[in-house]
């Protein structure tokens, strides 16, 4: 039985899985990622350090903000600049409000068609409805304090160069409080739909922060013992590339495959989340380890009532002030991690004395998931010999989408 998805529909991007089986055995699997390389890194180089956030937040137009925090703080780590801690704060603001953002849309325009067996959303008002009410008001955040919801220009390199009033934050916790049901149904919703059964054997990293679930500070760890420093990821991850794909493969050195993402991160950092995203988690049956990727979708639901209740916290007060340092160009390396919405994100850049970049380097949540997304194809196949062949490639395609995979950001 050969089966071809020439194009996985429903993702961003453009990949394709090619499945040959005979006796119920597989004889060959390939994720190939064929979306056309974009070299990022390489027209990076050259440019001044407070041009490159504005750049490479076109590397995504759903995670943005994920490219452009990363990359500021890989910045101010190479000229030795501390944030203050109200930076930091609206950062982790912003951060939070674009990954429940994404995984809103994941969730309702690229999953739930799976489960109902349409091609998209089209004819689940209700469903759709509640999508809107609640993308307009994580967007709302992103705009705010980034100046506009795609593609921010007030989030820049030593802080932010828009001032938002307290009226304005008044109303984005307004807001937020109006969706807190929307995002209850949502996991309820998720929880009740027939999610196939499924383990695969991978390792899970995360960032694991010593304030509480952060997305955009912390420690890599991993289920298996790893603990690294962002300084130090490129001592514990490799790329190869590979000759059927445009993407790197990343592994953990010395050992193999990992998964990042919302899963991932529930995983680790389970304890760490909001009590109420927790006792919700818990209501919906949800509880770490749980190893099956289909249920990242399930962790992505539980993620945004999480991230709906601390960004509540993180907005009080935070309204009225002016929070933006002059950076001076200066020689040095700096390197940053953080959550993207589908997972671990790193940059790093050497700078000149001019503040121009030299050499640039990004690995992206898909190029650190590739390997391990292949491997559970693989074993999900192999489960699943005596499914029908339309069935078959059905599946294959639900697995890849569970994965929430970025195939344009893989091959930047």
């Amino acid at each position: 039985m050969k089966i071809n998805l020439d194009y996985i529909a429903r993702v961003e991007g453009e990949g394709s899985v090619e499945l040959e089986m005979q006796d119920g055995k597989v004889n060959g699997l390939r994720l190939n990622i064929w979306e056309p390389p974009r070299f990022f890194e390489g027209f990076l180089r050259g440019r001044k350090f407070d041009e490159v956030p504005d750049i490479v937040a076109r590397i995504c137009g759903i995670c943005p903000v994920s490219h452009m925090i990363t990359a500021i703080r890989a910045i101010e780590n190479a000229v030795g600049f501390t944030p203050s801690q109200e930076i930091v704060k609206l950062r982790r603001t912003m951060a939070l409000s674009q990954i429940m953002s994404s995984h809103v849309v994941h969730l309702y325009v690229l999953v739930l068609p799976d489960y109902h067996r349409l091609d998209m959303i089209s004819g689940l008002e209700k469903e759709g409805l509640r999508l809107v009410r609640m993308k307009e008001a994580l967007n709302n955040i992103t705009a705010a304090f980034g100046g506009r919801a795609l593609h921010p220009v007030a989030m820049v390199a030593g802080g932010f160069t828009k001032v938002v009033s307290d009226d304005v934050t008044g109303k984005l916790i307004k807001g937020l409080e109006a969706i807190k049901s929307d995002a209850f149904e949502t996991l309820k919703m998720l929880s009740a739909l027939d999610i196939p059964s499924f383990e695969a054997e991978t390792e899970y990293v995360a960032l694991s922060g010593a304030e509480g679930f952060d997305v955009d500070n912390g420690v890599i760890t991993s289920d298996l013992g790893l603990k690294a420093g962002e300084h130090e990821y490129e001592d514990y991850f490799e790329e190869s590339e590979i000759p059927y794909s445009n993407a790197k493969r990343t592994i953990v050195k010395g050992r193999g495959p990992l998964m990042v993402g919302a899963l991932s991160r529930l995983n680790l950092n389970f304890a760490r989340l909001h009590p109420e995203a927790r006792r919700a988690a818990s209501e919906a049956g949800f509880r770490p380890p749980v190893k099956n990727p289909f249920m990242n979708i399930i962790a992505q639901a539980i993620e945004i009532i999480h991230g709906i209740f601390q960004c509540i916290d993180l907005l009080e007060g935070t309204g009225g002030k002016e929070i933006f340092f002059e950076i001076e160009p200066k020689e040095g390396s700096g390197a940053a991690v953080t959550e993207a919405p589908r997972g671990l994100l790193y940059h790093r850049y050497l700078l000149n004395r001019r503040g121009v970049v030299e050499r640039a380097n990004i690995v992206t949540p898909t190029a650190h998931n590739s390997f391990s997304m292949e491997k559970a194809l693989r074993g999900f196949v192999s489960e699943n010999a005596d499914l029908p062949k339309e069935e078959m490639a059905r599946r294959c395609g639900m697995l890849v989408r569970a994965w929430d995979p970025c195939f344009s950001c893989s091959v930047h």
